[in-house]
């Protein structure tokens, strides 16, 4: 595997995240109105922003040790 097939990789999961999060947008809507306490909303929110920063976090060491093994390999 290449150092640039890894940054494809990673931006791939990255724009995986930005067609889910066209989805999750116009359901999240639905998700308002029909809550009358919005614990479904704020609920559905956590759980959105909870998965991206995890992605960002683990994805960010999982790239870097991606070029350390592809630089060890090479």
């Amino acid at each position: 595997m290449t150092a640039v097939r890894s940054a494809f990789d990673y931006m791939f999961g990255l724009g995986l995240f930005g067609l889910a999060y066209w989805i999750y947008n116009g359901i999240i809507v639905e998700f308002k109105g029909v809550s009358s306490t919005h614990e479904v909303y704020d609920f559905a929110n956590y759980f959105w922003w909870g998965a991206l920063i995890i992605y960002l976090i683990f994805g960010a060491f999982w790239f870097i040790r991606s070029l350390k093994e592809w630089d060890v390999v090479r």
